[in-house]
């Protein structure tokens, strides 16, 4: 008995740690339902639970549920909470209380998730009840889009300046179409002032919104950065502002126009010493030529360059990919690179004559590290197996390569070299390549002159055959079952050719399955002289 009561002492002692509290509540935090259920134990796991149950939202629509259930319901569908009746100041309360235990309140992760939203009197009646910076005092990071996607609330400006706090380390907001120039100026003018802390902000304009160019504050603690937008463009006497920011290491900017423009420094570039990852967005290609040549990234480590206003000459790509020489000097720094037109619907045909040859890609070997790159339907490539060999050797730790293309042509890329390069590069996870297996692949030789095949590569999990010239001749479905037996998912261009070589391929999977021996016999059976 006494042993007992001595437990039970020792197990009040330990909840009265809040570390050891914390450590349990992680083990139960993935569960909704658990965090409930231990709020629901013990008063001393109440409210670190209920903490860590409201910690981060993704709308208001859970506070509005706290109130008696009486007094609102689904309207509209099922898309907005009304009220019934008024909720009394007592009702209130614990929308108050729960709202003081809100840190995060962002978007959700699946944008195209239907939630239901409090409608626009009832988030009237809350803020005039409790202002923002009232209601959550411990807020932490805030996209204004979670608060209502309600035109009178998405470009409420005014609102949102009621949230800023100096503890506010997170800040994303969109400029809607109508959005007066004047509030987002003096949002702006503010948030060095009244958002000394903030760590990220992000801008979002609105794709049918009208040219609009800001002045970006000074931030000396910001270390993300992203201002997107159809037309929402970053001018260069934006630049010595975003090198305030000395502990910056990621940006996001669209750019528009010659960029270099009212560069009063001439040649002289501006460092973004800190720097680690760079997304430039572009109409044209030729803008993001021009940011990296005026800007100087020592540290860079991922870039990622788009454009969406016309197709690229093989002449542009190349002033892109030599401007990246320039403007990141330090080689072994690099480890991921993208380049993607995103025009799509707005693309011209590409000029027949105008191929993209190995030689274009060459200066990217410099960069040893890199273990992923992408080239997103840029143009027509015109590739070779002495470029494909000289991948594996250049980048002996690449992860994901991809030479995506819209429309079918012709690749001078054997299936041997495809092979070669995917068992050499012994990590690499993903890749997305034109070839000709039409007919069997020449094999190598071991030293002393006999057939072998390319060693078994077990990382290989994603191949995309593109517009890739594929016969039952080259049996290729059974190599890629021999050398890359953890392969899962195959996919090409052009499904109905394909389809035949695919079931092939899977067929052999659920052979191997059910008889893991009988890969000795594939390999003794492609080691074999072909007719």
């Amino acid at each position: 008995m006494v042993e007992h009561h001595q437990q039970v002492s020792i197990m009040h002692y330990a909840l009265e740690t809040d570390d050891i509290i914390y450590n349990i509540l992680q083990h139960v935090k993935s569960s909704k339902m658990d965090l409930i259920n231990v709020a629901k134990t013990r008063r001393e796991l109440s409210d670190p639970a209920l903490n860590m149950l409201w910690c981060e939202q993704y709308s208001l629509t859970p506070l509005i549920k706290c109130l008696p259930q009486e007094t609102w319901e689904a309207a509209h569908n099922g898309t907005r909470i009304v009220f019934t009746c008024e909720p009394s100041l007592t009702d209130w309360e614990r929308v108050r209380i729960n709202a003081s235990r809100i840190r995060r309140l962002v978007a959700h992760p699946d944008v195209l998730l239907p939630c239901m939203k409090p409608d626009g009197p009832v988030l009237r009646k809350l803020f005039a009840l409790f202002p923002p910076s009232q209601l959550f005092p411990n807020i932490r990071a805030l996209h204004f889009g979670a608060v209502s996607q309600l035109p009178e609330f998405r470009s409420d400006f005014p609102l949102l300046r009621q949230f800023l706090s100096p503890e506010l380390e997170t800040l994303s907001f969109d400029l809607p179409v109508d959005v007066p120039t004047s509030e987002v100026e003096q949002l702006l003018g503010v948030l060095s002032a009244e958002v000394s802390g903030l760590r990220e902000l992000s801008i979002n304009g609105d794709p049918d919104l009208d040219a609009f160019h800001f002045q970006l504050p000074k931030l000396p603690k910001l270390n993300k950065l992203s201002v997107v937008g159809w037309d929402v463009g970053v001018r260069w006497d934006n630049i010595p502002n975003i090198q305030y920011s000395d502990r910056l290491q990621s940006l996001t900017l669209s750019v528009r126009g010659p960029f270099n423009i009212g560069n009063p420094l001439g040649n002289v570039r501006l460092k973004l010493s800190t720097l680690k990852h760079l997304s430039v967005d572009g109409f044209r290609l030729q803008d993001c030529t021009a940011f990296l040549l005026q800007v100087s990234t020592p540290q860079l480590s991922a870039i990622e360059i788009s454009y969406n206003d016309m197709p690229a000459s093989p002449a542009q790509i190349t002033a892109v990919i030599e401007s990246l020489a320039a403007s990141c000097r330090t080689f072994g720094s690099l480890e991921k690179f993208s380049l993607v037109d995103y025009s799509m619907g707005n693309r011209r045909d590409f000029d027949p004559h105008s191929l993209l040859h190995s030689h274009i890609f060459r200066p990217l070997f410099q960069y040893r590290r890199l273990s992923a790159v992408n080239f997103g339907d840029i143009g027509r490539y015109c590739l070779d197996d002495m470029f494909i060999e000289d991948v594996a050797v250049a980048w002996p730790g690449l992860r994901e390569l991809k030479f995506a293309e819209e429309k079918r042509q012709t690749t001078d890329v054997t299936f041997a070299a495809m092979l070669s390069l995917a068992s050499k590069c012994r990590s690499l996870h993903t890749l997305q390549l034109s070839f000709n297996a039409t007919d069997f692949p020449t094999l190598p030789h071991a030293p002393d002159g006999t057939r072998e095949l390319w060693p078994t590569q077990t990382a290989l999990h994603e191949l995309h055959v593109a517009h890739s010239v594929v016969s039952e001749a080259s049996s290729f479905h059974l190599f890629l079952a021999v050398v890359f037996p953890s392969l899962a998912r195959l996919t090409h261009a052009e499904h109905l050719q394909f389809r035949k070589i695919k079931e092939l391929w899977e067929q052999l999977l659920k052979e191997r399955e059910m008889n893991p021996a009988i890969v000795a016999t594939w390999r003794d059976s492609l080691l074999q002289p072909q007719p």
